[in-house]
């Protein structure tokens, strides 16, 4: 009863098609930060770890929860009043506002840190 709502393929991935990219591009970085941080230790592979795995378990937990689907389900199959049913998507909204804040404040002071690590003395 949950999953009835239908969609051919090519919508469903044009849907997702986003979240799937970040993920992917998520895991390059996540593995990128894991080899920085046992080969040279530097401090900025802990954060760019830190931020790619709260950028990766909130896409996973948009794919999840089917957000663009949540609507329709919580008034068809729960028989939510719209006005509930709004309070529970800002209340969403604003989780997902909270971690990508979180994950992209660790996304820039790990490039600080990639910054002032690997700034160099030039001579004119």
């Amino acid at each position: 009863m949950l999953n009835q709502t239908v969609l051919d393929l090519f919508s469903y991935l044009l849907m997702y098609l986003p979240n799937i990219v970040s993920i992917t591009f998520n895991i390059i970085i996540l593995v990128f930060a894991i080899l920085i941080y046992k080969r040279n230790s530097y401090k900025y592979g802990i954060t760019l770890m830190i931020s790619s795995i709260i950028f990766l378990a909130s896409d996973i937990i948009y794919l999840s929860i089917q957000l663009p689907f949540l609507p329709i389900r919580l008034h068809d199959e729960l028989g939510l009043p719209f006005a509930v049913i709004s309070l529970i998507l800002m209340s969403i909204n604003i989780f997902f506002l909270s971690l990508y804040t979180v994950s992209t404040i660790f996304l820039v002071v790990s490039i600080y840190l990639i910054y002032k690590t690997h700034k160099k003395e030039r001579i004119d």
